[in-house]
């Protein structure tokens, strides 16, 4: 005997303006990763309607977001854990840690801090492959070559000036003496390795 079909429920008619985001982008809006907004949603009532296509193969999450922001700060204060003993970790945190701690650093959770820390180095990565950020230590070998070979080429002005207008060697003496001043006033202001420098 054939069963009898189940009606459906009427798809829920949307706002013309309503702001429809995939898996990615409502895990960035709350500040998680994907894989952990998967799971999440696993956990999302059957009949939200905020959740207008759940992802499968081939098809992806399509989130109604303002709602489904709703349901996750509803969520997350729900999950019964209680403000008075989220703010004594968070004490102890800093007792801990000291002025290490920032205040809303302190309130995370150690899985909240890797994904911020993985979130992080992943911005970095972008920022350097972009051009946006380089590496410290390039810039200082390239700094401290720079100020080498102007060296070089600053130390012969004493005896080309002299020998050009025929004056005494104490003048490119002192000549030199100056130049070595500027320059070791030059090294200290940007801070580059002296000992690489010296000799």
């Amino acid at each position: 005997m054939a069963r009898a079909a189940t009606p459906r429920a009427a798809p829920r008619k949307r706002k013309s303006n309503e702001l429809i985001v995939s898996l990615d982008e409502f895990a960035a809006l709350c500040g998680v990763t994907p894989e952990t907004m998967r799971n999440h949603l696993k956990q999302a009532p059957g009949e939200a309607d905020w959740l207008l296509a759940r992802g499968r193969r081939g098809v992806g999450y399509k989130i109604a977001a303002e709602a489904a922001l709703a349901w996750y700060r509803q969520r997350g204060a729900g999950d019964g854990v209680d403000a008075a003993r989220q703010a004594q970790l968070a004490e102890l945190r800093l007792q801990m840690l000291g002025d290490a701690g920032d205040d809303d650093g302190l309130l995370l959770t150690g899985k909240q801090r890797y994904e911020e820390y993985r979130a992080g180095e992943a911005e970095l990565a972008y920022r350097q492959s972009i051009g946006e950020l380089c590496r410290v230590a390039e810039i200082e070998n390239e700094t401290v070559n720079a100020v080498i070979e102007l060296r070089r080429q600053l130390q012969g002005i004493g005896s080309t000036i002299r020998k050009e207008f025929g004056l005494e060697r104490k003048i490119e003496l002192s000549i030199e003496k100056l130049i070595g001043e500027k320059l070791a006033a030059f090294v200290k202001a940007l801070d580059a390795d002296v000992e690489l420098l010296d000799g």
